[in-house]
């Protein structure tokens, strides 16, 4: 993120080592067999400003055919960043290497990542990243390098959204399903068959985790935390539905180890890796 976070004081320091700070020796000992291919960005101030967009596009598209040349037929794609933006291409690898429509597309957040350059508060990426598989995107290079996008009906979103006008707009023309805290605990059988009856339409569900939909009581260490977010037992329901996805991909964003009370947040990210992958 070149700029501070959307009602932030102090630019997201740190957010790069969220993966490092999650994927430690220990973690991975909860896994057969794993293996950790790492892939590091530059960082933003150690990019030209009129280079921006276009070394998002080069190193995003860049990223995607390391996943994809790296991921063998029997593995489960995971990437732990880092910021929202790194999904980018993590999502990019997994719509070229699979019929797009196929996908199902489930993320957790208290934002909604669909602004425009032009509309964004922030200037940062992460809060865009998601437009341009779902709508035209206000910058050639980044739109260039999407081969297609996801349709209505193929997106799910699972948060307590804290959305701007222009979000808004996308939500309602690209009719986005949004489940939030009143869901499930006025409605929760009900909410949570809508989920299963989503993910039974795909044959592929990618979950793009962003440890922000937490409320900040619990998640405090990353950029943006969430006043309202989701307590625990909401979140861990789902992911028990999500977790019998016979193929998923996941992506986990927006740790920040160099923040304070990072220990609370790291665990809990890695409670949410091991409910979504080892079942």
């Amino acid at each position: 993120m070149i700029n501070v976070p959307h009602k932030g004081t102090k630019l997201n320091l740190g957010v790069e080592d969220g993966s490092d700070s999650v994927i430690t020796k220990e973690f991975l000992r909860h896994f057969s067999n794993p293996r950790v291919t790492a892939y590091k960005f530059p960082l933003p101030q150690d990019i030209k400003e009129s280079d921006y967009q276009k070394t998002i596009a080069q190193l995003s598209k860049r990223f995607a055919e390391l996943v994809n040349t790296s991921l063998s037929p029997n593995e489960t794609q995971v990437v732990v960043g880092g910021d929202h933006s790194v999904a980018f291409g993590s999502l990019l690898a997994v719509l070229t290497r699979m019929d797009p429509a196929s996908v199902g597309y489930i993320q957790f957040d208290s934002h909604g990542d669909v602004h425009l350059f032009k509309t964004s508060p922030s200037g940062n990426f992460h809060g865009m990243w998601l437009r341009p598989f779902i709508d035209e995107f206000d910058s050639p290079d980044i739109a260039a390098v999407v081969p297609s996008s996801l349709k209505p009906g193929q997106i799910m979103f699972i948060g307590n959204l804290e959305l701007e006008d222009e979000e808004k707009k996308v939500f309602v023309s690209k009719k986005i399903i949004n489940i939030t805290s009143d869901d499930l605990s006025k409605n929760k059988l009900v909410s949570l068959a809508h989920i299963r009856k989503f993910i039974e339409k795909f044959n592929h569900i990618y979950i793009s985790f962003d440890i922000d939909v937490f409320n900040r009581k619990l998640v405090s260490a990353t950029g943006t935390p969430a006043a309202n977010g989701f307590w625990p037992d909401e979140v861990f329901d789902v992911l028990d539905i999500l977790s019998h996805a016979k193929r998923k991909s996941i992506d986990l964003v927006e740790v920040n180890p160099h923040r304070e009370n990072s220990r609370a947040t790291i665990e809990m990210a890695q409670k949410v890796l091991l409910r979504l992958v080892n079942n």
